[in-house]
C-alpha cells in the first residue's frame, strides 16, 4: 500500500515537470513566432520602402507632361537660346517650389497593388533648379532631389532615403515626330473609314471625320469637344448622313477602334513657320538664319562670281539649272536647283552610293554621291564636270552651315520617284477584300530603293511637288534586327547601339504634295516612307483627280504626314470598297519618336517642349 502511494506521487511529480517543461516550450515557440514574424514584417517593409524610392524616380521621369504645364508660362522665347536662359533664372525658385509640390500631390503615394505587402509612401524635396547647359535648339536644367520612402507591414516601419538630381531637356520638337498632324482633318467633307489604319501619335486640331471602324493604336487627340461620325446610309444609323458626337462613337455604324483613347479639347499644336531655313542650308549658309539670303548672297554661294563674264555685285541673276554647292574643290552645302525640275529620280545602288538624276527641260545632271570614297561626281547632259570631295549628305553643322542633306527647289518638282518598279506587283485594288497581299515591310522585291543606306536626304520645293513612284529605303527599319532578313542584306546590319540612319523629308512650302494622276500617274498600291509636309494654308497631301482616276489600293505611308489641311483621296461606296483612289494605312517609324531622328532641317515648332526628365540617383541610406 505503501509502494503504490510512493509511486502514485512520482507518476504525478512526472506529469507536473512535463506540463511545466512543455509549457516553457510553448511559451518560447511562440516568442520565436512572435520574432520571425516581426522579422518577416520589417524585411517586407524595408522592402516596401525601396520599392517607393524606385516610384519616386519613375514619377520624376513620367511626369514630364505635368512639369511641361509647369515650365510652359515662364518660357521667355524671345531670347536666342543659344546664349540666354530660356527659364529666366528669376524664376528658378518658384519652379522648383512648384515641381516639388507638383510631385508630392500625385506622386506620393504608390499605386493599389504596387507592392504585395503592406503599403509605401514617398516625400519629394526640390531644390537648387539651376541652368546646366545652352543650346540654339535644345537646353538643359537640372534640379537636386531628395525623396524620402516610408514602407510599413503590420506594425512594421522602415524608410529609406535617396538623393540625386534629375535633368530636363528642353527642345524645339521636329514637327516629323508625329504619324499624322493636321490643323483642319476635313471631317466636314470626309471621313477615315473601315481599312484605314494609324500605328503612331497623331493630332488634329479641328474636324476629325470617322466612318466604320478605323483603327487607332495610338493616342488619338484633338482641340475640339468632338468628331464627326458618318453614316452612309443601310449601316444602322439615323439622324443625318453626319454627326457631331461628343464622344467616342456612334453606334452602329461608327465605332472606331481607339486602342489607347480619343482625348478631346486638347492644346492646339500650330504648324508654325520653321525655326530652320532649308534654302540657307541647301546653299551652305547658317540655317539658323530664316532670313530670305539676297540675291547677291546666293549668286556668291553658287560660286557664280567670275569677272568679267559674271559679276555677281552687278548682275547677281541666276540662270536655271542644278548646283551642288562647293568651293571648287570640296562640298559646301546641299543641291540648288534654280527655276522648276521636270523629274527628280532618287537611287540607291546597294553598294554605299546615292544617285540624284534631275531632268530640267533639254538638260540632265546626274549627282553621284559615294559615301565610301566622300566623293560626289556630277555630269551634264552626260559630260563629266568634275568630282568634289565631300558629300552632300544629313544636318548642316548648326550655326555653321556646311554640306547637308538638302535640296531646294525654287519652283516645282513636277515628278518625284524612286527607280521604276521591275514588274507587277502581287497584290490587287480591291480593298477591302483578300486580294491585297503585298507586305508593309519589307516592301516587295519588284520596288528598287530610293534611298541608300547612309543617306539622310530633305527635299524643298517653293511649289507643288509631283509624287509619281515608290520612294522606300535600302534597308527596312523594322527588319534591321531580323537574322533572315539581313542574310538576304547584309549591308542593314548595324553596330551594337546604333540606329538605322536612312531618312527622308519632303517638303512643300507653298502648294500641295500631289499623287500625280497625268502626265504621269502614279501605281497602284504606292509605298511612300519619310515624312511629308504641306503646311501652307489650306494645303497638304493630295491625290490628282481622286474621284476619277480609278480605284489603286493601298497608300502605304511609312513615317508621317503633317499637313495644313487634309485632302481626300480616295472615295468608298456604302460597304467600304473602295471605288476611286487610294484608301491609306498609316504606319509609324519609331525612330521618329520624340525627335530622336528627323530628316536634315525639317522645320521644328518654334517653343521649347520638355522632351525628357532623366534621374541620377548619387546616394542612399536606411533609417
Amino acid at each position: 500500500m505503501h509502494r503504490r502511494g510512493v509511486a502514485l506521487i512520482a507518476v504525478l511529480v512526472v506529469a507536473a515537470v512535463m506540463t511545466i517543461v512543455g509549457s516553457l516550450l510553448f511559451v518560447g515557440t511562440l516568442g520565436d513566432l512572435r520574432q520571425t514574424r516581426s522579422t518577416l514584417q520589417a524585411a517586407q517593409a524595408r522592402a516596401a520602402a525601396e520599392a517607393g524610392l524606385t516610384y519616386a524616380r519613375y514619377a520624376m521621369e513620367v511626369a514630364r507632361g505635368d512639369i511641361k504645364g509647369i515650365l510652359a508660362p515662364k518660357m521667355n522665347l524671345n531670347v536666342n537660346p543659344a546664349t540666354d536662359w530660356v527659364l529666366p533664372e528669376s524664376q528658378w525658385p518658384s519652379i522648383a517650389s512648384a515641381i516639388q509640390s507638383l510631385l508630392n500631390t500625385g506622386y506620393g503615394s504608390l499605386p493599389s497593388g504596387a507592392v504585395d505587402q503592406g503599403q509605401a509612401s514617398v516625400q519629394f524635396t526640390v531644390t537648387r533648379f539651376r541652368g546646366n547647359t545652352k543650346g540654339a535648339t535644345a537646353q538643359t536644367y537640372r534640379a537636386d532631389y531628395v525623396v524620402v520612402s516610408t514602407g510599413q507591414v503590420g506594425t512594421a516601419k522602415r524608410r529609406a532615403e535617396e538623393k540625386g538630381y534629375f535633368e530636363v531637356q528642353l527642345g524645339r520638337p521636329s514637327l516629323s515626330q508625329w504619324l499624322f498632324l493636321v490643323d483642319d482633318a476635313g471631317g466636314q467633307t470626309g471621313f477615315f473609314p473601315t481599312g484605314t489604319v494609324f500605328n503612331g501619335p497623331v493630332h488634329a486640331n479641328h474636324n476629325w471625320g470617322f466612318w466604320g471602324r478605323p483603327v487607332f493604336r495610338d493616342v488619338v487627340s484633338t482641340s475640339d469637344d468632338g468628331a464627326w461620325y458618318w453614316s452612309l446610309g443601310g449601316d444602322g444609323c439615323t439622324g443625318g448622313s453626319r454627326v457631331w458626337v461628343r464622344g467616342d462613337s456612334r453606334p452602329p455604324c461608327t465605332v472606331p477602334d481607339f486602342q489607347k483613347g480619343f482625348l478631346r479639347n486638347q492644346p492646339l499644336i500650330n504648324l508654325p513657320t520653321s525655326t530652320l531655313s532649308q534654302q540657307r542650308a541647301a546653299l551652305g549658309m547658317d540655317p539658323q538664319d530664316t532670313s530670305t539670303p539676297s540675291a547677291k548672297e546666293i549668286c556668291f554661294a553658287l560660286g557664280l562670281h567670275n569677272p568679267p563674264s559674271k559679276n555677281c555685285n552687278s548682275d547677281p541673276s541666276v540662270p536655271n539649272g542644278v548646283y551642288l554647292v562647293n568651293d571648287g574643290n570640296n562640298v559646301k552645302g546641299g543641291i540648288y536647283v534654280q527655276g522648276n525640275v521636270d523629274q527628280l529620280v532618287l537611287r540607291a545602288t546597294g553598294t554605299g552610293q546615292q544617285v540624284y538624276t534631275f531632268k530640267q527641260g533639254s538638260n540632265t545632271w546626274v549627282i553621284t554621291v559615294d559615301y565610301t570614297t566622300n566623293t560626289t561626281a556630277v555630269t551634264k547632259n552626260g559630260a563629266p564636270i568634275k568630282t568634289y570631295t565631300g558629300t552632300p549628305n544629313g544636318p548642316a553643322s548648326l550655326g555653321t552651315g556646311g554640306p547637308t542633306g538638302q535640296i531646294y527647289v525654287t519652283g516645282q518638282i513636277k515628278s518625284l520617284q524612286g527607280p521604276p518598279r521591275t514588274g507587277p506587283l502581287p497584290c490587287g485594288v480591291d480593298y477591302p477584300g483578300s486580294s491585297d497581299n503585298c507586305p508593309d515591310h519589307p516592301p516587295p522585291a519588284q520596288i528598287p530603293p530610293a534611298l541608300s543606306k547612309e543617306t539622310q536626304l530633305h527635299i524643298t520645293a517653293v511649289g507643288a511637288i509631283g509624287l509619281t513612284g515608290d520612294l522606300v529605303y535600302e534597308c527596312d527599319p523594322t527588319k534591321v534586327t531580323d537574322s533572315g532578313y539581313l542574310a538576304t542584306k547584309p549591308r542593314c546590319g548595324l553596330g551594337a547601339g546604333q540606329t538605322l540612319p536612312t531618312v527622308l523629308g519632303v517638303m512643300s512650302q507653298n502648294d500641295n504634295i500631289y499623287i500625280e494622276d497625268s502626265p504621269i500617274k502614279a501605281p497602284d498600291n504606292l509605298y511612300l516612307w519619310g515624312s511629308y509636309l504641306s503646311g501652307a494654308s489650306g494645303k497638304g497631301l493630295a491625290v490628282e483627280n481622286y474621284s476619277g482616276r480609278g480605284k489603286q489600293g493601298k497608300l502605304r505611308l511609312f513615317g508621317g504626314l503633317i499637313q495644313s489641311a487634309d485632302q481626300l483621296r480616295g472615295i468608298v461606296d456604302g460597304l467600304g470598297r473602295l471605288q476611286s483612289g487610294y484608301i491609306e494605312t498609316y504606319d509609324y517609324d519609331l525612330r521618329f519618336a520624340d525627335s530622336a531622328l528627323a530628316p536634315p532641317n525639317f522645320p521644328t515648332v518654334r517653343v521649347f517642349d520638355v522632351q525628357k526628365v532623366q534621374t541620377t540617383p548619387l546616394s542612399f541610406r536606411e533609417f
